[in-house]
């Protein structure tokens, strides 16, 4: 059985040859699969490069090709982890892909004395133990450490169920100051760089980047708008004063509330070409239009967005849309469909954002307390680990995915004027003022 030490005890004693993994996914679905990336490992990698002295190497189970795609085969029943059923999926590099790699090291006699495995999330903490697995029945002397989201925050779950790892880090380390190693990729870089806006040496990453010819960049924080002017800011005014053409992509963490009003036209000019903001909710859980609506108008200016009716989308150089929340505790299948309709008039697109608890939060509490077990895969977002709670079925939850993929459709380059002037436009309105739309 592993023991669980904090990540500066397990680090703390790591010399010599280090293997840094980040392992393959199983859920149904992977959505922006093209856009995710270990940062976190990246990191260590210069950390234990600098201040330890190591050699380190990456293997990288979900390198996304250059179409960004990553290859997915269905999840058969293995002993180590619980059923998932014939719906679930592995994303990553096959098995023997991995099982060749070893054999070339071998070849090469580098033969590390750690291995280091993250989990992106703790809901996807499965393939832990299969890769710990596999590499304890290839080599006997290695120190695994399981780093990263599953232990820290399922720490009991993963010194029970990991038991070909020695070591579970149960928290993390400050990893800020240090830069992401892009070297370790070698002659397969990523299609793009995650950033951390709040580490000082992101100029640099952005710079060691551009040298290996990547123009894309992703920050991957929670907020990417806090404290703009000293970051966000900062970092885009550079870029323009170096000439570099790049492009940031707004997946994550653009919230609307924190939008930067008097800087719009930084943004688009720094070329964001996309964004997508993050939900903004009323107390009543409908969304928060006025918020949007100031969100939207800047952008009009700065010429990210057209006006279009009662709203806005992107004229197709650019990506805009509006997260929604689907599958969070107490919700309504009535507010589900209007936000969408709403998302879409404001926005141009809507996407659905499943939600996951964050274990040790009041609803993941209010989860675990309403079933005999919960093993962590079970809080995944497309799960709907809420679904039963709220009365709404699955099917129900698929119909608003094909909802919103009948919403975003585009003809002629336009999506449904739900506030539009039309005769077709009214009639909608009007039935859904009217409830005839609710069985």
């Amino acid at each position: 059985m592993p023991q669980a030490q904090t990540a500066e005890q397990a680090l703390k004693s790591v010399r010599g040859k280090v293997l840094l993994i980040n392992p393959p996914v199983v859920d149904s679905r992977y959505p922006w699969i093209r856009w995710n990336q270990p940062l976190d490992l990246l990191k260590l990698g210069s950390l234990l490069r600098d201040s330890h002295e190591c050699d380190v190497r990456l293997f990288d189970f979900t390198l996304p090709d250059k179409r960004g795609a990553v290859p997915k085969s269905r999840f058969s029943f293995d002993p180590l982890v619980s059923d998932l059923g014939n719906s679930r999926f592995i994303f990553g590099q096959p098995w023997a892909t991995f099982d060749r790699y070893l054999d070339t090291l071998a070849a090469e006699h580098w033969q590390p004395r750690t291995i280091l495995l993250t989990s992106l999330t703790s809901f996807w903490w499965q393939t832990v133990p299969l890769v710990a697995s596999r590499i304890r029945n290839r080599l006997k002397s290695a120190k695994i450490i399981a780093y990263g989201n599953y232990p820290a925050l399922e720490t009991s779950h993963a010194v029970a169920e990991c038991f070909s790892v020695d070591i579970v880090a149960s928290d993390y380390l400050d990893l800020r100051s240090w830069p992401a190693d892009w070297s370790l990729y070698g002659h397969d870089m990523p299609g793009f760089c995650a950033l951390d806006l709040r580490s000082p040496s992101v100029l640099d990453e952005i710079a060691a980047g551009v040298s290996r010819g990547i123009t894309h960049f992703v920050f991957f924080n929670e907020d990417i708008f806090l404290e703009f002017d000293s970051l966000l800011g900062t970092i885009l005014h550079e870029v323009l004063k170096k000439g570099w053409r790049l492009q940031f992509h707004g997946v994550c963490g653009v919230v609307p509330k924190s939008f930067p009003h008097d800087h719009a036209k930084l943004i688009n000019d720094a070329q964001f070409t996309e964004l997508h903001l993050e939900p903004a909710l009323k107390d009543d859980g409908q969304i928060d239009e006025d918020t949007y609506r100031a969100v939207m108008k800047e952008l009009g200016k700065a010429g990210f967005v057209v006006n279009r009716g009662g709203g806005w989308q992107s004229d197709g150089s650019r990506t805009m849309s509006g997260f929604m929340w689907i599958g969070r505790p107490n919700e309504r299948v009535e507010d589900l469909v209007w936000n969408a309709l709403k998302l879409l008039q404001l926005t141009g697109m809507v996407i659905p954002k499943p939600y996951s608890p964050t274990p040790g939060t009041a609803e993941y509490v209010q989860l675990k307390e309403s079933r005999k077990e919960l093993e962590p895969d079970e809080t995944s977002p497309h799960r709907l680990p809420f679904a039963e709670m709220n009365g709404i079925s699955r099917i129900e939850y698929e119909d608003l995915y094909r909802l919103t993929g009948l919403l975003n459709y585009r003809v002629r380059g336009g999506t449904f004027d739900f506030l539009g002037r039309s005769y077709l436009a009214q009639v909608v309105r009007e039935s859904l003022e009217a409830g005839r739309w609710v069985r």
